[in-house]
């Protein structure tokens, strides 16, 4: 159900959930509101067995600017938060992007309008990023005098590589859409009209996929620039063990030995 003065409206039909980040006057700025709703959204996704596929968007043009840059002020006008404050509240955010970034099924992020700072890490923390013709991406940090927070400092060299993500978190420039998808931001481009139908699209043609095989296929993924060739063999040999010994793969072969059509069929899809 949709709570009118939540900051996300969150839902779950036919196994995907979607997740829409609601503040677009404020540009869906990270407020302490919002900040709670998607921790809570994030642990419900992750533990449902009826949520398959995860749908992350924006409202009216707007993904997400990042950081309330004007509760900053306020807050830097009353003498600001102690050091230690923020470490612990951004070890706080750190366990939940963690959460979210190794969540065992798919996630996408559908891009429309600004992700600036705090909105481009969380759209870096999804499989697979979608972005509208409108789409701009943007490490805004330095910016402010600030290093890039929300785990880009990790996700963005994955994604573009360490020079260019040095470039883009120095420079603080934006990237648009084509750019994006040119670098390895964005997997597509989409006129916004569509957007959200394509995402969808997207969510409805992974669901028929082994979630087991996914989850620990994504899970060893997300390692494989932090681990070396022993580390990701012996992981790949404790996932396949597990695939191999499970009803999906039995059914799958079974399938493929009667020449019944597959769970699982991209193309068919």
């Amino acid at each position: 159900m949709t709570d009118q003065d939540s900051p996300i409206d969150f839902s779950v039909e036919s196994g995907i959930a979607a997740v829409i980040m609601a503040r677009p006057k404020q540009r869906n700025a990270f407020s302490p509101d919002m900040q709670d709703s998607f921790r809570a959204i994030v642990e419900e996704c992750r533990t449902r067995d009826d949520i398959n596929v995860v749908v992350l968007s924006g409202m009216d043009g707007v993904f997400s600017a990042g950081g309330d840059i004007k509760g900053m002020v306020a807050r830097a006008q009353e003498g600001g938060y102690p050091p230690e404050f923020m470490r612990d509240r951004l070890y706080n955010t750190h366990r939940m992007l963690q959460d979210f970034r190794n969540m065992e099924k798919p996630v996408i992020a559908a891009v429309d309008g600004p992700a600036y700072g705090g909105g481009f890490g969380l759209a870096l923390c999804a499989d697979f990023i979608l972005a509208s013709e409108r789409a701009v991406f943007c490490s805004v940090f330095c910016r402010i005098g600030a290093i890039p927070d929300y785990g880009v400092l990790f996700t963005l060299p994955r994604m573009v590589g360490l020079q260019r993500a040095k470039e883009l978190m120095a420079t603080g420039r934006p990237v648009d859409a084509n750019e994006a998808k040119a670098i390895g931001i964005a997997m597509d481009v989409y006129p916004a009209e569509t957007l959200q139908d394509e995402a969808m699209n997207l969510a409805r043609r992974l669901q028929d996929a082994s979630a087991v095989a996914f989850g620990i296929t994504k899970r060893i993924a997300n390692q494989a620039f932090d681990n070396d060739a022993d580390a990701l063999l012996e992981m790949e040999a404790a996932g396949q063990a597990i695939c191999l010994a499970g009803d999906y793969h039995k059914d799958a072969v079974n399938r493929f030995v009667e020449k019944k059509p597959m769970r699982f069929n991209w193309e068919a899809s």
